[in-house]
């Protein structure tokens, strides 16, 4: 099939094709808001396969996993297109330049397969729980403030985990920090040595140790980019020092670079990103080929129009020249400008245009039809950080307007959790459980002033007997010799979400995805800490709750999925999203644009003076004008840019803001407050149906497990984001798994001894949540056991299966099977045979589980073997591409007594199972979550309590086909997935 042709009728767009198809060594696809950058970077992947490059050849790098998933099923769409087999998406790396750099440290070490990974949020869990370990108090005084006060502690763990990161991104040496600024220097010493100690890392420090092992050729790393041959990199606006010279040194090693961005909408300078480096793209690279994507698919010409033009009055000779135009416009659409006397009344026309829109008639880009419903809507806006007036924030008038009108919000910005009565609520409930176990009349109090009103299901007696069991717990006094409490603080939200009713309270997504960010922060607490053991742990807790989580709580799961309510949100936060209608608020002089904000970091500015001075670290003019282009090409056909004269506890009137009088095209009206204008004419309304949220696709194989056992418990946790209490051996299997993978690593040709074995994992062994024993040889404790636990499993499994030795090699690899509208990853254990000439000769999925089966594992009920071959099968699935054979033999391991039970993976088997899959993804994207309660798996869940565990139908009557499992005379079985073939007794 001419490639050529086929990437045409996919179509690509005159623009998008040529730099598809592009055969020079480095090229810049500078992409245009809404030009389909995506789709040109998915026809590219495809046209370098169909150009006889291996998959394993090619890296692609994406700002967010959300984006890598969304690239991943256009680039299996492509490659089915030019006639190639999608599952080819498997065999390449499609995702975030952290995950890559994670994967090529596993590679190198797999010690690394344990560590877990600390996200900005987390890593100042971290600092507070090792502030004294640490020594990071004298960090307050001597970097005290204009009047000579020390720092408070939580800016003191800001600046901390900002200059760590910043030292890391800017590949910075420790010692040159010291050299200016001792103590800082030592604590980021100190921290450095701390997180290896503790088996932690973070995105900053994997990428510098990537970047490091790279310039120092050592080994493992040099293996991991030796089929590397194209390195493609979105969004390469948002790159910074240490990713930029990972690119370089990869680039290196490979035949193309292809990046794609847009200098408009670098907006995160203030983070370290380096708009210089698009700036400058062909100075590095003096043949490099620069295709231009002009033409903009997502809005209206007015607001294409006027972006341009504004970006271009604004910027002027400091961005790379591009002038957008509009694919097509759209009816209905509109424009508007707008100045209003007081933010009340801003705010209140946002309200109503949003009651009057909803319902609107909307006609997609395929033809579809339908009417608007509250996500898609979005209020943006610069900031909400700063109060205005009576402590409101910035955002609250508009959420009020939404509330006063009956309008579902979802509010993603700062200060956002504990705004709303259900959070602000629990919140309450924890916080009257620090100074002292709280008595009757205190739980009752709280209970009839707060808790019933936000929950109307409560229950006080049930309540009472959570505060009385908990208090106890948390208050229990420390006495010598008495071994201390592991406290869980999921469970207490759990607990107390039970009491209040939750499951009976039919609350919206909205509410439950609130709750389920509560649960999250709880989640990241609980394995950030070694213990909450008690009061004093316990208070750190709701510190961090009060003081930073309070304030807006950043988390990197860009995969949790979106309610069907107004997205109200920094504009930031809505960078990669779209909306039908878009309210750009808070928009006047001294606010958009503000003031300057300079550099404030701690590191040396000596030390950083390129990066400040090519803007970075810093917020002025051009980066917020940026932004502003960046929130206005969000909008699709709806556009309104609105500001007040008169702003809450305001002294003066405030002026027009210059970006909004830039606005400027024949649409843009600026009279929609007149009574005498012209009124809109909108056509009838339709049928309110929401756009596919692809948020809520599952992208992994214990997703798509959790949907197969009781869609409910796949919406509580991946769609709201509730997650279960951390168990006491959190991390035992891991340490497990890396131990094997070690010991193949360490033992290539022939199998080690059991000694050797043993040795291997008791040097690998870490458990986070286990402190080791004071007297580990005289009175050990859990961590030991558990120690000598991992030892065990691993001699045992040397010394009974050491064939696995011999011409063979294990090889955790990740995978991608793409499905229908989705893509969904794993990690695929590969037992490869190898013949005399060192080529593969067969391929094995072996699928090492720290389980143990007892006498008959196959007739073990509790081993749950739908999930067990489901998951086997799909890794069949995903191991055929990846070295261009399929596997001949399925296995799950049971390491813990060393059974080998075989799993059909014929071509029957693993259609089934792709079958299961298929059929998941579309009930998921249907939105069709029924309860599927039975004794079995409600008792085994780890929501069940915040569940009605009732049975509810699916609202489709086609079923998947059987699974096929094994059999105990070594043929097979067949049984329906747990969603239908465990139900409760009504059914």
């Amino acid at each position: 099939m001419d490639v050529k042709q086929a990437l045409s009728a996919w179509p690509l767009t005159a623009d998008q094709l040529p730099a598809a198809i592009a055969t020079d060594a480095e090229i810049l696809a500078l992409a245009g808001a809404g030009s389909g950058k995506s789709r040109t970077l998915a026809a590219r992947v495809a046209f370098l396969v169909a150009s006889g490059a291996l998959p394993e050849s090619l890296v692609a790098f994406t700002f967010s996993d959300k984006a890598a998933e969304t690239i991943k099923e256009r680039v299996a769409q492509a490659l089915t297109v030019c006639g190639l087999d999608p599952l080819l998406v498997g065999g390449m790396y499609i995702g975030t330049i952290h995950a890559w750099c994670r994967r090529v440290l596993g590679e190198m070490d797999a010690k690394y397969r344990q560590f877990d990974v600390l996200d900005a949020m987390q890593l100042q869990m971290y600092l507070m729980s090792r502030y004294p370990k640490l020594n990071l108090h004298p960090l307050r005084a001597q970097h005290s403030t204009k009047a000579g006060k020390p720092r408070g502690y939580f800016e003191t763990l800001n600046q901390v985990s900002r200059a760590w990161t910043m030292m890391n991104d800017e590949l910075l040496d420790p010692a040159q920090i010291a050299a200016e600024d001792p103590v800082l220097g030592d604590a980021l010493e100190r921290l450095r040595a701390q997180m290896e100690q503790d088996n932690f890392i973070d995105f900053s420090l994997m990428q510098r140790l990537v970047v490091e092992a790279l310039e120092g050729k050592e080994p493992g790393a040099v293996q991991a980019l030796a089929p590397l041959q194209h390195v493609l990199v979105d969004e390469y606006q948002d790159v910074n020092v240490v990713q930029e010279r990972l690119i370089e040194l990869m680039h290196r090693e490979s035949d193309t670079l292809f990046v794609v961005g847009d200098d408009d909408q670098a907006i995160y300078g203030w983070r370290g990103a380096d708009i210089t480096n698009i700036l400058e793209f062909d100075q590095r690279y003096p043949n490099a080929a620069v295709h231009k994507l002009l033409t903009n698919f997502r809005s209206t010409s007015a607001i294409v129009e006027a972006a341009s033009t504004f970006a271009g009055q604004e910027l002027g000779a400091t961005r790379l020249q591009k002038q957008l135009t509009a694919a097509v416009d759209r009816d209905p659409r509109e424009f508007g400008v707008l100045r209003f006397p007081t933010r009340m009344d801003e705010a209140a026309f946002v309200g109503d245009r949003i009651k009057e829109l909803l319902g609107t008639r909307y006609e997609e880009a395929d033809g579809t039809v339908r009417g608007l419903t509250p996500a898609d809507f979005a209020i943006l806006m610069r900031s909400t950080n700063m109060s205005e007036g009576d402590e409101t924030k910035r955002h609250t008038a508009f959420i009020r307007a939404l509330e006063t009108r009956g309008i579902e919000y979802a509010l993603n910005a700062g200060g956002q959790l504990f705004e709303r009565a259900q959070p602000a609520a629990v919140l309450s409930a924890f916080q009257l459980l620090r100074g002292e176990n709280p008595n009757r009349t205190q739980v009752d109090g709280l209970f009839n002033s707060e808790l019933s009103v936000a929950f109307p299901c409560a229950d006080l007696g049930r309540v009472r007997h959570v505060f009385a069991d908990w208090g106890r717990r948390i208050h229990a006094p420390v006495a010598p010799g008495v071994p201390r409490q592991r406290l869980f603080p999921q469970q207490l939200l759990h607990d107390l979400l039970e009491a209040l009713g939750v499951a009976a309270s039919g609350f919206g997504d909205g509410v439950m995805a609130d709750l389920g960010t509560f649960s999250k922060i709880l989640t990241d607490f609980e394995s950030v800490y070694v213990s909450v053991d008690g009061k004093a742990r316990y208070g750190e807790l709701l510190n961090f709750l009060q003081n930073v989580a309070g304030e807006g709580y950043e988390t990197d799961n860009q995969m949790m999925a979106r309610p069907d309510a107004v997205t109200v949100s920094t504009i930031h936060k809505a960078k990669g999203l779209e909306f039908p209608v878009v309210f750009v608020v808070d928009v006047e002089a001294g606010r958009f644009p503000g003031r300057k904000r300079s550099y404030d970091g701690w590191i040396p500015a000596t030390l950083v003076q390129r990066a400040l001075n090519n803007g970075s670290y810093q917020a002025d003019r051009p980066d917020q004008a940026r932004l502003f282009y960046t929130a206005i090409t969000r909008a699709e056909r709806f556009l309104y840019v609105t500001g007040s004269e008169w702003l809450p506890g305001g002294a003066k009137p405030t002026k027009v803001s210059p970006y909004a009088a830039m606005l400027t095209h024949p649409e843009v009206r600026r009279d929609l407050l007149d009574p005498s204008a012209p009124p809109k004419v909108m056509p009838p309304p339709a049928v309110p149906s929401r756009r596919g949220d692809e948020s809520v696709l599952p992208t992994t194989y214990s997703q798509i497990h959790t949907y197969m056992r009781c869609p409910h418990a796949y919406k509580l946790s991946v769609v709201h984001g509730f997650a279960p209490p951390i168990p006491e051996l959190f991390g035992f299997g891991r340490a497990v798994h890396a131990a094997v993978g070690k010991v193949h690593q360490l033992y290539k040709d022939q199998a080690p001894s059991p000694v050797e074995a043993r040795n291997v994992a008791e040097d690998l062994f870490h458990l986070k949540h286990v402190a080791p024993s004071q007297d580990p040889v005289n009175r050990p404790g859990a961590y030991e056991r558990a120690k000598q636990s991992s030892a065990n499993i691993v001699a045992s499994y040397v010394d009974k299966y050491a064939k696995d030795f011999e011409s063979k090699r294990q090889v955790e690899l990740p995978f991608e099977v793409p499905v229908n509208r989705a893509v969904i990853s794993g990690a695929i254990d590969l037992l490869l045979s190898y013949d005399d000439s060192d080529q593969i000769r067969d391929a094995s999925v072996i699928d090492f589980k720290t389980m143990e089966g007892g006498p008959e594992p196959i007739n073990n009920p509790d081993l749950h073997w739908e999930n067990l071959s489901l998951q086997v099968q799909l890794y069949a699935r995903g191991a055929v591409q990846v070295y261009g054979m399929n596997a001949r033999t399925g296995a799950v391991h049971l390491l813990k007594d060393g059974q080998r039970v075989s799993v059909p993976v014929d071509t029957d088997a693993v259609d089934a199972a792709v079958a299961n899959v298929d059929w998941a993804v579309d009930r998921i994207m249907e939105g069709d979550f029924p309860q599927r309660a039975s004794g079995k798996k409600c008792g085994g869940c780890d929501f069940a309590q915040i569940c009605p565990k009732k049975v509810q139908q699916f609202a489709t009557s086609q079923e998947p086909p059987k699974l096929h499992l094994p059999a105990s005379n070594g043929g097979k079985e067949f049984l329906m997935v747990s969603a239908f073939s465990q139900l409760g007794p009504d059914e």
